[in-house]
């Protein structure tokens, strides 16, 4: 009895195990949150692999990954009908975009298939953001809208890379419609004069792929569309064009959208037609798409980072400070960090010896990726040769600048050539003061005071020396900042070591050749010219004047800025437990950067590139909305 009980619960264990083993048992696995996290997020950008989404729709779908990778068309007509259709249209965006990744056929930018796998991932996912019947305010914060942006994206990524290499075998710059892939490709262009584009690019470079070095940040927006950067060519070479003053960048920003005609899904994906809107991401920072108001990408710091790293500045400073035999000097030039905007006023930076806009580097590009600041402000660098003597800088540079505005803006009535805050560091900001000095004839007379009568009465009327020693304040600043600046010279350069570089810098046999004629026409001797400043016929140089005890210091001491215009002093402080009065940035001691009469004077912890720090830069950022701030007061008062 006992054995027959036994007997029978063997058999319906058995036939419960037989029964049980035809279903599906789900076993539970404990994830660490971060893996959970990534696989929620991977997708075919980030991982190269299917997000769990299109995983699940596939699935639900009876398909298979590896074959709708493969060949994801037939699996996007299968999926229409058995899908939800934001689910379809994510998923087989995806397909398109993970079929791309694959296929080595793919690759190249040319390459027919490509484009035609972009132009498929674009298209669907544009369905998805503007053709469903929720809105995207209503899926703000599902993940998957943010997959599908970012696969929209980079997939209008390639098509604007398609479309510029179609546009340079179908008639260059300006040709539209131009015939990419299947599609009739329309280019419209938002925020940029027609001068900025006239000219083919060389590349079109993807901004987000984009590292560098010695780049603290970069600054970026999220939003619709890709951001490009599109390099123009290099000017060639041509002896008048290196006297021109401005130069505008060959680097320009472009945030790049695509739009797929049609009011329904169905004529969306019908539709042969692709538009391609490029926008100035300076100028336009949203754009109206199937009725929504949608912020554009954009990404500030990339045409600048390529800007630097292609430029050879470093270089070109070195070799005109050092280099003997130079039949001219470089001109001061004026680089344009952005498009040339008539409604921003513009920041205007001044580096120091030996040096040149790379010393800028992080400041310019937090000024840029200031979203408050560069809504009101543009940023312009100045670069100049620094071997030739303070005054003759002072000259040139306010040459190039005048030239600058007088291009751009002939009537002088922009917002761009009124109040615009010049920021010098170290020898640039001396000559940053000179540049807002009325110097009168207070420094003819100084410089005359040594000559005799019959000299004086000759050089007097020298079209030179009154050029090099009478100016007025530049009428289009309205507010400065000097940084590490040494007003009263640095005792650093009557050291050995910069005596040594001073007895190696060369100049320009064009400044020896001018200096040769004036003072024979002016018959004056080598021992008089000794008296200002001059060392064997030659002028004094950047560094030359720079010493403490130098003639360039004696005749500029009284001079004094424009009534009235607000200044403010950044200053490095090597040692924060020296005093502040017998502190010195390494080169630069307290007492030569400060000066009486400055709205605000901040001591930084630092060297002597203290316009390279964070603390500086937080600073200089805070009186630049000081500035607006004051500008609009003003402009409301007037109104």
């Amino acid at each position: 009895m006992r054995s027959s009980r036994r007997y029978s619960q063997t058999i319906v264990l058995a036939l419960s195990w037989l029964l049980l083993s035809g279903c599906a048992v789900v076993s539970v696995k404990q994830h660490a949150v971060g893996d959970a996290a990534i696989a929620r997020r991977s997708d075919v950008l980030s991982s190269g692999k299917l997000s769990a989404d299109a995983a699940t729709t596939l699935a639900a779908a009876g398909l298979e990954q590896g074959a709708c990778t493969r060949e994801p068309d037939p699996c996007v007509a299968q999926m229409r009908g058995a899908a939800p259709v934001e689910a379809w249209l994510a998923a087989s965006a995806e397909l398109q975009l993970a079929r791309l990744q694959s296929d080595k056929e793919a690759q190249p930018v040319g390459s027919p298939l490509r484009t035609r796998l972009a132009t498929e991932a674009a298209r669907l996912s544009y369905a998805y953001l503007f053709l469903t019947p929720r809105t995207p305010e209503q899926r703000v914060f599902e993940s998957r809208q943010q997959r599908v942006l970012a696969i929209y994206n980079r997939a209008v990524e390639l098509l604007a890379q398609a479309t510029f290499e179609s546009s340079r075998a179908q008639g260059g710059v300006g040709s539209s419609p131009v015939r990419v892939g299947e599609f009739q490709t329309t280019v419209a262009l938002h925020g940029f004069e027609a001068s900025l584009l006239g000219q083919q690019p060389d590349e079109l470079l993807a901004s987000d792929t984009l590292g560098f070095d010695n780049l603290r940040a970069v600054y970026r927006r999220d939003g619709f569309g890709t951001s490009l950067v599109a390099v123009f060519p290099r000017a060639q070479r041509d002896p008048e064009r290196a006297q021109v003053a401005y130069r505008d960048t060959r680097y320009l920003p472009v945030t790049v959208t695509a739009r797929f005609p049609g009011d329904d899904l169905d004529a969306v994906l019908a539709s042969r037609e692709l538009r391609l809107d490029a926008y100035n991401p300076y100028r336009i920072d949203s754009e109206t798409i199937a009725g929504r108001t949608v912020p554009l990408a954009a990404n500030f710091s990339a045409a600048y980072g390529v800007w630097l790293a292609r430029s050879e500045l470093a270089k070109l400073s070195l070799e005109s400070l050092l280099r003997p035999r130079q039949s001219t000097s470089f001109r001061p030039r004026v680089y344009l960090n952005q498009p040339y905007d008539p409604d921003k006023r513009v920041i205007i930076l001044v580096h120091g010896l030996a040096s040149s806009p790379e010393a800028w580097v992080n400041l310019a590009n937090e000024l840029l990726g200031d979203d408050e600041l560069r809504d009101h402000y543009q940023v312009w660098q100045v670069f100049y040769p620094t071997n030739l003597g303070l005054l003759a800088s002072r000259q040139s540079i306010d040459a190039a600048l005048q030239s600058t505005f007088r291009h751009y803006d002939p009537e002088g009535d922009d917002a761009a050539s009124r109040d615009a805050v010049l920021v010098g560091h170290s020898m640039g900001g001396v000559i940053a003061r000179l540049l807002v000095s009325d110097s009168g004839e207070r420094v003819l007379d100084a410089t005359l005071e040594s000559f005799s009568p019959e000299q004086v009465a000759r050089l007097r009327q020298e079209p030179l020396v009154r050029g090099l020693t009478v100016f007025a304040p530049m009428p289009q600043v309205g507010r400065v900042v000097f940084m590490a600046s040494p007003h009263r010279g640095a005792g650093v350069a009557d050291g050995w070591a910069l005596r040594v570089v001073r007895k190696l810098i060369g100049l320009p046999f064009e400044v020896l050749r001018e200096t040769a004629e004036l003072a024979r026409r002016a018959d004056v001797d080598e021992q008089a010219l000794q008296k200002v400043g001059f060392r064997k016929g030659r002028p004094p140089t950047g560094p030359d004047d720079l010493s403490p005890a130098s003639w360039f210091m004696h005749v500029t001491q009284g001079l004094s800025m424009e009534s009235g215009l607000p200044f403010h002093t950044i200053v490095g402080r090597k040692d924060p437990n020296v005093p502040l009065a017998q502190s010195s940035d390494g080169y630069v001691p307290y007492a030569s950067a400060h000066l009486d009469g400055a709205v605000s004077e901040v001591a930084i912890t630092s060297g002597h590139s203290v316009q390279e720090t964070p603390q500086a830069i937080i600073e200089l950022r805070r009186i630049l909305r000081e500035d607006e701030r004051a500008q609009a007061l003003a402009a409301r008062r007037m109104r």
